[in-house]
């Protein structure tokens, strides 16, 4: 792919990690399988093309290029959802990687900007994809939030201002210990 870029357009200058994938796989009795999908998607996938993008804007002396990892809520809060658990894991790499590239960044005395989005759900075929047995349970769980918006405001950002995490939080949950259920505020 960063070949076909290279030959087409010279190189990476901004670099939008947008690649996820959620399956319904508890730790108590998920399936591998569905694990190292995860895992090969949502974290080796992202670091090779955060490597190659920082490759290319290297070779270039591109210094104000910028990395948006588009990450997610659960990769800052683990939520009491069996079925999300691994997939919040795999996010919270996405945090600790996004947060390892700035400081290997700066090391290199590099401008180059490293961000990370956290939305929750927003309407995509990605909840679908997780419950593709239960269309009425992706359904419910959406909630409507523009990506675009967020990705524009950090592109926007003057030089001098690194915005780490952009948190989309549209609304907030508590556990009802009482009910065993997440009640929305």
């Amino acid at each position: 792919m960063f070949a076909a870029i290279k030959a087409q357009h010279k190189g990476v200058d901004v670099c939008i990690n947008n690649a996820g994938l959620a399956h319904p796989e508890p730790l108590l009795s998920g399936k591998t399988s569905g694990w190292k999908n995860m895992l090969d998607l949502n974290v080796i996938g992202l670091s090779i093309c955060t490597r190659e993008a920082y490759q290319s804007m290297k070779e270039r002396n591109v210094d104000d290029g910028h990395i948006i990892n588009l990450n997610s809520l659960v990769g800052h809060s683990v939520y009491p959802f069996a079925d999300g658990h691994f997939y919040a894991a795999t996010k919270y790499a996405v945090t600790a990687l996004t947060e390892g590239l700035r400081q290997e960044l700066h090391e290199a005395k590099s401008h180059i900007r490293a961000t990370s989005i956290s939305p929750g759900l927003v309407e995509t075929e990605f909840a679908y994809r997780a419950y593709s047995k239960e269309p009425e349970k992706a359904a419910a769980a959406i909630k409507m939030l523009d990506i675009a918006e967020a990705v524009v405001y950090v592109l926007g950002a003057p030089p001098h201002v690194q915005v780490f995490d952009f948190l989309c939080v549209l609304f907030y949950y508590v556990f009802d210990l009482n009910t065993n259920s997440l009640l929305r505020i």
